[in-house]
């Protein structure tokens, strides 16, 4: 499967933030890198814009000739009428939705909305773990790569051909200091590492991460997914 991740980083307003939002970026690159998160492959797979103007987004129309894409918006935003705003740069405000590929299969990431906070994140790297897990009595070997990007490819190949939506929060609420992106990644290394035999697609992902950015933000921010896709999202270890 051709497939490819764009990840753009919209207007960071201070230094610290700056900070925060390269290391989100940074762990999905690792996470998207990973046997659990697909095998893309870093030099090939991805484009990653900060704080493009619009004319740099007219130079990434080859991506509507995938077979499936991953878009990442971090950075603020708003609503706007309903209508979700991303702030692209200092100067010029989009809406997610402008950012639609010809492609038959998208899964959209917008983390927008979100409080300012002035401490730099911990992020932790996703290899902190050492694989070595018992089965069943038996010590199993872990996924190679290859074995991996197979599976991953494998269930790409029967999804539906859709365009899903995920955004961080819903409409006229806020996003915390990067609960949503930080428990994606966070439920999804657990998965990987510690269920057995399958993979984990973005909707069945979704319904944990909901629960959790609930239960962190006491009510205050809830995830919403628009979209019935059931694009893979998770490889799990063995």
């Amino acid at each position: 499967m051709n497939k490819s991740v764009l990840i753009i980083k919209g207007y960071s307003k201070t230094d610290v933030e700056l900070i925060n939002d390269r290391k989100i970026i940074q762990l999905y690159i690792d996470f998207f890198t990973s046997n659990a998160g697909g095998c893309f492959d870093f030099d090939t797979d991805f484009v990653i814009l900060e704080e493009p103007e619009l004319e740099e987004l007219k130079t990434i129309d080859f991506l509507n000739a995938k077979d499936y894409l991953i878009v990442l918006l971090v950075g603020h935003g708003a609503n706007k009428d309903g209508i979700q705003i991303f702030q692209l740069n200092k100067d010029v405000l989009i809406q997610p939705g402008q950012l639609q590929f010809d492609c038959e299969r998208q899964l959209h990431i917008i983390e927008t909305c979100r409080n300012i906070i002035d401490f730099e994140l911990d992020i932790k790297r996703i290899n902190r773990l050492i694989p070595k897990y018992k089965y069943g009595g038996v010590v199993k070997r872990p996924l190679t790569r290859e074995e991996a990007l197979l599976k991953f490819n494998e269930a790409l190949s029967k999804s539906a051909k859709e365009t899903v939506y995920i955004f961080a929060c819903n409409i006229d609420e806020s996003a915390y200091s990067y609960f949503f992106l930080q428990v994606l990644v966070d439920i999804s290394i657990y998965i990987h590492e510690y269920y057995r035999n399958s993979i984990y697609n973005i909707s069945e992902i979704f319904e944990h991460v909901e629960k959790q950015v609930n239960n962190l933000s006491k009510g205050d921010q809830n995830p919403i997914k628009i979209g019935d896709g059931n694009f893979p999202f998770v490889v799990t270890i063995i």
